[in-house]
């Protein structure tokens, strides 16, 4: 992980947007490793994180974070007192919600909150007439700081889409009926990125501050990605002409081929659905997986490359020479999106950090 490339890509982003990014480290940082990226947003003057679950806040403060960190995501009312322990912002979205979280504030306790306004995802949240009843409810409950309101777009990856319109018009309306909170925000990777959104007082940004694309219809030139990931050639053999590959004989060799196996398999991320499609780089040459992804390794065609031996580096994702595998490269095979991709990387590949 370049530690280097990911805050560099946070303040690209607010720089271009005009207002700060609050970085979203949930699934430990979509794959990338939250506490220290956490650790590095604290010490470059990064102001607020964001996180799904709040679990996954307090880990972040149990690994020295004191910044202000927003959980987005439901938790049941009988954590509120972690809550308050820990120092997290919690998202109100609901009276129920509200009301089971209040049976456990006492008199004195002060939970910071921000409310989420459905404005369009329907996801979560309440249409904009009950939010805002559901905001001056709280107002009137001074155990309830209402630091922050926000909202989500459904579309911001497809800039011609009239929902965004819509949303931000909902939402704007919505804030012209409240008194302002500390805090507004709205835009996402995308919508910071190609819709340059600078609407609110932070942005929350997951995807694009790790390098990767908020959306396939659109490339953001000026990210790096963060994350590169390496395995090794465990082993280099001749396969003669019909001897097959692999569980059922997925690959059969039509004619005398070199091959090498990898130790990194669908275990540690690798999506099985790239068995017989996808590659890896070997001394800047692309090599093509042959057969089915097995649990902990792979195959692959090494025919055309020269001098491969045990040891030799294998990038998985990353770039070498002139030759680049992305997540991206890797998702569109597997038919999925490059989020899938980096958030599947498994707890037992060791994250190192430069």
């Amino acid at each position: 992980m370049d530690v280097k490339k990911f805050l560099r890509n946070i303040f690209e982003i607010s720089k271009r947007v005009g207002i700060p990014v609050a970085p979203v480290l949930k699934a430990d940082a979509y794959g990338h490793g939250a506490a220290m990226l956490a650790r590095a947003c604290q010490k470059a003057g990064i102001t607020f994180l964001v996180v799904a679950f709040l679990e996954e806040g307090i880990q972040l403060r149990e690994s020295g974070i004191t910044l202000p960190i927003l959980i987005l995501n439901y938790f049941d009312s009988s954590y509120t007192k972690k809550a308050i322990e820990y120092g997290l912002t919690v998202t109100i979205y609901s009276f129920e919600q509200m009301r089971e979280i209040s049976e456990h504030l006492g008199q004195h306790d002060r939970l910071k909150v921000h409310l989420n306004v459905d404005t369009g995802m329907s996801r979560l949240g309440l249409n904009s007439d009950s939010s805002l009843k559901l905001y001056e409810e709280m107002k009137e409950d001074e155990r309830f700081i209402v630091e922050g309101v926000y909202t989500h777009l459904s579309s911001a990856d497809e800039p011609e889409d009239k929902a965004n319109t819509r949303q931000l018009k909902t939402f704007k309306d919505f804030l012209s009926r409240i008194e302002r909170p500390r805090y507004v925000h709205i835009s996402n990777s995308a919508a910071s990125t190609i819709l340059k959104l600078s609407m609110g007082n932070i942005c929350r940004v997951g995807i694009a501050s790790y390098g990767l694309q908020p959306s396939s219809n659109v490339q953001i030139d000026y990210i790096q990605p963060v994350m590169s990931i390496h395995s090794t050639v465990s082993f280099v053999k001749k396969l003669d002409k019909g001897q097959s590959v692999g569980y059922s004989h997925a690959f059969t060799a039509d004619k005398r081929m070199k091959v090498a196996t990898v130790p990194f398999g669908y275990a540690d991320g690798l999506p099985r659905s790239l068995s017989n499609k996808g590659e890896v780089l070997i001394h800047s040459k692309r090599a093509r997986i042959l057969g089915k992804v097995s649990m902990d390794q792979i195959v692959v065609d090494t025919s055309a490359i020269d001098d491969v031996k045990m040891g030799d580096d294998v990038i998985i994702i990353g770039e070498s020479g002139n030759e680049r595998i992305s997540a991206e490269e890797i998702a569109k095979i597997a038919g999925t999106i490059n989020y899938e991709i980096v958030c599947g990387i498994s707890k037992r590949v060791p994250r190192v950090y430069v």
